[in-house]
């Protein structure tokens, strides 16, 4: 059963087409990823989807009843403790909020290692967290809060190597317990590796790939950074 379908979906500014007729389905229980190099649309795609903006033609038909989206800037309150800012996704995102007991009982059963450093950044203030712990703790947040369907663009962006497993971790989690992800990026290998299947948006349109295998294969590419260079470069 599909949570999400975009059928023949197009977005202008003006007079500049942005992509025109794509098509997207993600099922429940899938992690999907978009790759895209920068300005191809992705963050387009994902307010689209969430009703920020408009499309210019084409349909959306999404049955999911508890969406979160985590969006690409990121400005927390300096003064506020992460904690507080926590409670504040929580209270934004979801109409009936988990406690905070909740959360962190869930994040334990998870990881025990990766509910330590959570707890650890919640008692920090914004202004002395990095930006990798913001992101990250705003990507975590959103996947303890039992949604159905839950839009991430690029929550791996500016993350370090410990918390970018982190995060991939987190999604396979909320994914066994029934979370749909749609996830972007234009790291390649980490949407190949950790995605049920992915999509390239490039050049107006959306094309699907079983695997990074398939990806290459349809590029004649030898790795999967030489088919999305050729994949973003070509047009018909």
């Amino acid at each position: 059963m599909n949570i999400l379908n975009l059928k023949d979906l197009s977005f202008s500014y003006e007079n500049l087409p942005l992509f025109k007729n794509v098509t997207l389905s993600l099922r429940t229980g899938e992690v999907i990823g978009i790759l895209g190099s920068n300005g191809a649309g992705k963050t387009t795609l994902f307010d689209l989807i969430c009703h920020i903006k408009k499309p210019s033609g084409g349909q959306i038909l999404n049955s999911a009843r508890r969406q979160a989206y985590l969006t690409q800037i990121l400005t927390p309150p300096p003064l506020l403790r992460m904690s507080e800012t926590g409670a504040l996704i929580k209270h934004l995102s979801s109409t009936v909020p988990p406690s905070q007991s909740e959360i962190m009982a869930r994040l334990a059963r998870w990881s025990p290692a990766l509910y330590k450093r959570y707890d650890s950044i919640s008692q920090k203030k914004v202004a002395r967290c990095s930006y990798g712990e913001i992101r990250s703790y705003f990507t975590l947040t959103l996947l303890l809060l039992r949604s159905d369907l839950i839009i991430l663009d690029e929550p791996t962006a500016g993350v370090d190597a410990e918390f970018r497993h982190f995060i991939w971790f987190a999604i396979n989690a909320a994914r066994k317990e029934g979370a749909s992800v749609l996830v972007s990026s234009h790291y390649t290998e980490e949407i190949a590796a950790n995605c049920d299947r992915f999509y390239l948006l490039a050049n107006q349109r959306l094309d699907a790939f079983g695997s990074g295998g398939d990806f290459m294969s349809r590029y004649n590419a030898s790795s999967l950074d030489e088919a999305f260079i050729t994949a973003s470069s070509h047009e018909d």
